[in-house]
């Protein structure tokens, strides 16, 4: 199973992920309305579903219309949905919204499984991946991590270099370059104040 992944190192807050995530689902830029929010306060964070082993979400839902798919995606039938709450109460990282036009609560679908929010990221820190390579890949960056600063700690050369290595700048190029910079110009065509709104509203 892929899944959607966030790296806090690398963000920058631009929220365009949420921006382009609000104008795909609900033709607007309603930046509150987006199924991936990006949160500076208290800390830098990505809201999202986490398609979890054991949704909460599904338990709590009191008409059984939330449920995990055998490709590990939770799902949700928000034609029958009568706004409850209870998934967006029990949901333990805040991935819920309400779409006021499906007049629904939502969370992240990942898009089908092509996700537009990694699309333009523009360093890197929303990926679509494999779970295995994931976790794989955690470790020795926490492994490089550790090794930084052993080396930093005890004035080894090369510590600069290891913590480089341990969160490497992200820089778009080719055809992932220009698909970034296409979503972008999409999303400030759409809501030329974008960029403004974005660093003067928290999304809630």
């Amino acid at each position: 199973m892929k899944i959607l992944t966030f790296d806090q190192s690398k963000c920058d807050g631009c929220k365009l992920c949420q921006g382009i995530c609000a104008l795909r689902k609900t033709s607007e830029v309603r930046l509150p309305e987006a199924r991936v929010r990006i949160q500076t306060e208290p800390v830098l964070r990505a809201a999202y579903c986490q398609h979890c082993a054991e949704p909460a979400c599904v338990t709590a839902c009191m008409r059984g219309i939330i449920s995990k798919g055998e490709d590990g995606r939770v799902v949700r039938k928000t034609e029958d949905c009568f706004r409850c709450a209870a998934c967006a109460v029990m949901c333990p990282v805040g991935a819920v919204v309400l779409d006021r036009q499906e007049n629904a609560f939502v969370t992240c679908d990942l898009c089908g499984g092509d996700p537009v929010c990694v699309k333009i990221c523009p360093t890197g820190a929303l990926k679509y991946e494999d779970v295995e390579e994931t976790i794989a890949e955690k470790r020795n960056s926490y492994a490089r991590m550790a090794m930084q600063d052993m080396m930093s700690a005890q004035g080894m050369p090369g510590a600069q270099e290891a913590a480089e290595q341990a969160s490497p700048a992200a820089a778009l190029t080719g055809e992932a370059a220009k698909v970034q910079k296409a979503l972008e110009k999409e999303l400030l065509t759409a809501c030329p104040d974008f960029k403004q709104i974005a660093e003067g509203k928290e999304a809630e």
